[in-house]
């Protein structure tokens, strides 16, 4: 349609790539909301097309076009507190359903009485799934089988899954990394030109579902970073945590001053600490002393006039260029996404990973997580 210049994708997880890979292809600029993928192997493939096709690009990560943003650009290149080495990112997602079996029927030797298996943990866990079982109709105003789009197997609808809570379930969402991460990882990843990863290892409560084959996030997750970094610049230990799971208290740190439960991000340096809210919002250095050099920092970064949206509806006319484009919004999906496809591989096991040929180099099992299967008539 030719009346039609862009298309804004704000549809769940699992839906952004095939709809903003074929608006692409069709010539038109897209804006995708955050998570731009749901695996490596999407967020390549829009990068690329982001590229060919020249359209105008941006993920929405709205704290990106922020003036804190720019700030902690600044602060950290002009080194006030010294050499980064270490990067704490947490969040209190998720907010939603996480951990959970998929609806089922009570099996038919279930006994939710029985005195010898009441309270284990699997009983508990099949008397959630055969307690949320119903045969839900679809709702009038939801197109079901649209909703699952590029998913390979049939999902009954459930309002556990629509609206909303799609989120935390293996199909449809990337879990609170994925919701959270472009806005958290976002600032230590531009910041400090983090590149992508050498090595990443998760640790989590339980996933819902089999272990071979789980079919929701767990509640609660730490993923540790190995950036090696190019050069000269110091390598960088990211860690991330998320579901209530909050890093220690670092030096520098004032009593009083406390983490904000909600989210945050500390960057560690070799003279000081720099810690801010989530989207990048109220960035403070530690020791005060460092604040004070802080404050006088010229600005280098030129900020963002308008909203994130609007900024990337100005890029369309041709007015300036887009704050987050797919060249960047790629690669930083590809380090979150790294962190789901490391806690799927298995517990404490420390993936190797040799982003040139986009490849596990240490588990083929791991291999398997970078791309997804589609449904017939919804491939990439």
């Amino acid at each position: 349609q030719k009346d039609i210049e862009a298309v804004l994708v704000a549809t769940p997880d699992h839906t952004h790539a095939v709809i903003a890979a074929a608006a692409m292809r069709a010539g038109k600029h897209v804006y995708v909301q955050k998570p731009l993928t749901t695996t490596v192997h999407e967020a390549r493939v829009l990068d690329e097309l982001a590229t060919s096709t020249g359209v105008v690009t941006q993920m929405g990560n709205q704290g990106h076009s922020s003036d804190d943003a720019r700030l902690i650009n600044e602060w950290i290149a002009a080194g006030v507190i010294g050499s980064v080495h270490e990067v704490h990112v947490w969040t209190n997602r998720p907010i939603w359903a996480q951990g959970l079996l998929q609806p089922a029927p009570f099996p038919e030797d279930f006994d939710p009485v029985a005195t010898d298996r009441s309270w284990w943990p699997g009983s508990v866990a099949e008397a959630h799934a055969g307690a949320l079982w119903a045969d839900f109709s679809v709702p009038e105003h939801v197109a079901w089988d649209l909703f699952l789009g590029p998913i390979a197997r049939d999902v009954r609808y459930h309002p556990i899954y629509h609206p909303f809570h799609w989120r935390g379930w293996v199909d449809f969402g990337v879990g609170a990394l994925g919701d959270m991460g472009a806005h958290l990882i976002d600032h230590p990843f531009w910041a400090l030109d983090l590149g992508y990863p050498a090595t990443v290892e998760a640790t989590s409560s339980m996933w819902g579902g089999p272990e071979e084959d789980p079919v929701s996030y767990p509640l609660a997750t730490k993923v540790h970073y190995d950036f090696p970094r190019l050069g000269d610049q110091t390598p960088v230990q990211l860690h991330w945590y998320d579901g209530g799971l909050m890093p220690k208290r670092p030096k520098h740190l004032p009593d009083g001053v406390p983490l904000n439960r909600e989210g945050g991000v500390i960057f560690v340096g070799d003279r000081g600490i720099l810690m801010h809210e989530t989207y990048g919002g109220s960035p403070q250095i530690f020791p005060d002393g460092l604040m004070e050099q802080a404050v006088t920092i010229p600005q280098t970064f030129a900020r963002v006039a308008d909203s994130h949206e609007m900024n990337w509806a100005n890029a369309c006319k041709g007015q300036g260029e887009a704050t987050c484009p797919f060249s960047y919004a790629a690669p930083l999906t590809e380090v979150m996404l790294l962190g789901i496809v490391a806690l799927r591989t298995g517990q404490g096991f420390k993936i190797k990973y040799d982003a040139e040929n986009m490849r596990i180099t240490n588990s083929e099992k791991a291999n398997e997580y970078l791309a997804r299967e589609y449904r017939k008539g919804w491939e990439l």
